[in-house]
């Protein structure tokens, strides 16, 4: 019987993580693609500018401001969990690098709770700013965009962040009971060594 068949909570904890991968690559496309938009609607704003100072006509471009407004709570927030997956926010690493075996991952399981427990307070609280919205017909100033979907990105976000932390969560208590298992959807904290030879590791692969 391999290692596997002991470890049921690795294989569900890998199946639930394949299924979060896919929704925040997802999200996490969406948010490029709007920061794309937003590039080239600045781009033909320039223009226009550009066209104005040489007195060429052109249709008119309204709402820049508007629409910035609206678009950018998406990137700002769709790629959190996608990034919360990979590791990549800013953390204390300067203490979790200097913890081995399970008092690295009672110092990960500790940090997980505390992002369940203020992530779990943002939800409600942003999805009443949502319904606040939608109830009462919030718009923007200029062209008058409605707020409410730009509105309910963020407790949608802030949802798949909570999935992605209980994920972790669950994956730092499997290994503070088992610290020799395999790490499953979870970010492995590297030292500067374990990360330059991974650096270079890639380098050479490039190279070839």
């Amino acid at each position: 019987m391999t290692q596997s068949n002991f470890d049921p909570v690795g294989r569900l904890l890998s199946y639930v993580d394949r299924i979060f991968r896919y929704v925040e690559n997802t999200t996490n496309v969406i948010a490029g693609l709007l920061i794309f938009a937003l590039m080239c609607f600045g781009v033909v704003r320039i223009l226009f500018r550009v066209l104005d100072y040489f007195h060429i006509p052109h249709p008119p471009l309204y709402g820049f401001i508007d629409i910035v407004e609206v678009s950018m709570v998406g990137f700002a927030v769709l790629s959190i969990a996608f990034v919360q997956r990979l590791g990549g926010h800013v953390r204390m690493e300067l203490i979790l690098t200097s913890l081995r075996g399970r008092w690295l991952w009672l110092a990960e399981t500790f940090g997980g709770l505390v992002a369940l427990f203020i992530v779990g307070i943002l939800i409600p609280s942003s999805f009443s700013h949502f319904q606040r919205a939608f109830e009462y017909g919030d718009s923007t100033m200029d062209i008058e965009i409605v707020t409410w979907p730009a509105k309910l990105v963020v407790p949608f976000a802030l949802t798949i962040l909570f999935g992605r932390f209980l994920i972790q969560t669950v994956g730092y208590l499997r290994m503070l009971y088992q610290p020799n298992l395999e790490p499953i959807a979870i970010p492995v904290v590297q030292t500067l060594e374990d990360k330059a030879r991974s650096e270079a590791a890639s380098a050479e692969q490039q190279a070839r």
